[in-house]
């Protein structure tokens, strides 16, 4: 559920609006009409989204990056903050859920970020432009500067590292997400089918070259798109790591992340149909029949079809490797809300500190700002608690701190007094 603010003047149209809202979608916002900003004062924080009449003069700069700032107008729409009063009720809500999904992205790029290993800005050079990643130099691993210095791998932008600084040159191109945000909804589902592809492609490419798959960058904002908007450059970060992810594992993160971008730009779906459209758009098995009857329907590609060998391969030769199309896909409902979160992380935190956990339960003081951790392994998924103050439990029974649970399908998680059920799909 997104908790949204409106600020319209036109009573009339925001009455039937709020009432549309409660009545056929109450599931998806919490909503408070305000008269003023000054209402919201601090709450602004707390909202995915804020959403003002055409008579509303309001500067969106000066709000957090986090919540996304929407205008019900009746002119003509001029991007996607613009949504047009005079379409259907429906399609207004389809539209409004887009913004609040794109700032859920947003959140979880900034969380990312603070927690990343490194610092990174934009910066131009003699003409050319650079994202520049700042590394201290006891983390960089002196082996895979070397690979990325002497090659030229396929999927990876030009790279330099010198001097505690990670040059990657991104002159004329832009972001991933820059470029789903102003591209038609239509094209960029085609698009993120060969993007999926080239990243897989890149992926698989890298074990050639001595590079780890999990160092790639799975930002959205810190993929570029090629200057003709063919392809798409991951970043790799050369940093060390005592714990390496197998090839499994990565490519589920590539799906996960795929199927992230996916939800959030998928604005014809309705949040009931989420699922399927992320299965749509994000193949689950790279070597699969029904992979090849996506790639079909959007036409074939040479490099799809080598992207489709090059896994078959790999993956045979990995005995960890599994079969992802049979996994399951693990959620949890909040009980309360009737809010579905998925869990996209082998470690997905749970919360009321938005700056460390994966999953923030700021509305509730019952909850401790750590307070349990679901973790995966390779038979199922369970749930420790992390010293919480207030205790965690599973089916009603106690958890002792740092205990592993094992959950299974349908069992209740209690975090305090907030409950959730864990679902399997």
């Amino acid at each position: 559920m997104y908790k949204i603010a409106i600020l319209e003047r036109d009573k009339a149209y925001l009455e039937r609006l709020i009432f549309f809202l409660e009545e056929h979608h109450g599931e998806s916002f919490e909503i408070n009409a305000v008269e003023s900003l000054e209402e919201l004062d601090l709450e602004i924080m707390q909202c995915s989204a804020l959403f003002f009449g055409d008579d509303v003069e309001v500067d969106a700069a000066l709000f957090p990056a986090t919540v996304a700032v929407g205008y019900l107008t009746e002119n003509d729409e001029q991007d996607e903050q613009h949504i047009n009063k005079y379409q259907s009720m429906e399609q207004i809500y389809k539209r409004m859920m887009r913004l609040c999904e794109t700032a859920n992205v947003v959140d979880n790029v900034m969380q990312q970020e603070q927690e990343a290993p490194y610092q990174a800005e934009t910066m131009t050079e003699a003409g050319e432009t650079y994202r520049v990643y700042r590394i201290a130099e006891e983390q960089i691993d002196r082996l895979a500067v070397k690979m990325l210095a002497g090659n030229r791998v396929k999927g990876l932008p030009q790279t330099v590292y010198r001097d505690g600084s990670l040059k990657v040159r991104i002159t004329g191109m832009e972001s991933l997400y820059e470029y789903f945000c102003k591209t038609g909804v239509q094209r960029a589902k085609e698009q993120l089918l060969k993007f999926f592809a080239d990243m897989i492609t890149t992926a698989l490419s890298l074990e050639e070259y001595m590079l780890s798959l999990d160092r790639l960058l799975l930002d959205p904002r810190e993929i570029y798109v090629s200057e003709q908007a063919d392809r798409v450059l991951i970043p790799y970060i050369p940093i060390q790591c005592d714990v390496q992810k197998d090839a499994g594992q990565c490519l589920e993160e590539i799906r996960e992340f795929c199927s992230v971008l996916s939800e959030a730009f998928a604005v014809e779906s309705s949040v009931q149909n989420d699922s399927a459209d992320i299965e749509a758009a994000a193949p689950e098995s790279t070597g699969s029949d029904e992979v090849q009857e996506d790639a079909d329907a959007y036409g074939s590609t040479e490099e799809f079809d080598q992207l489709q060998k090059n896994a078959r391969e790999s993956l045979e030769l990995k005995e960890r490797t599994r079969n992802l199309k049979d996994e399951k896909i693990p959620y949890i409902v909040r009980k309360r809300t009737g809010e579905q979160i998925v869990i996209n992380r082998n470690l997905f935190k749970l919360g009321k500190d938005a700056s460390y956990v994966d999953y923030c339960i700021r509305d509730n003081p019952a909850v401790s700002r750590n307070h349990a951790d679901l973790v995966r392994k390779p038979d199922g998924y369970y749930l420790v608690d992390k010293g919480s103050l207030n205790h965690t439990f599973v089916n009603g029974k106690k958890l002792a701190v740092d205990e592993y649970r094992k959950l299974e399908d349908g069992c209740l998680m209690q975090l305090a007094n907030e409950v959730f059920e864990f679902r399997l799909k």
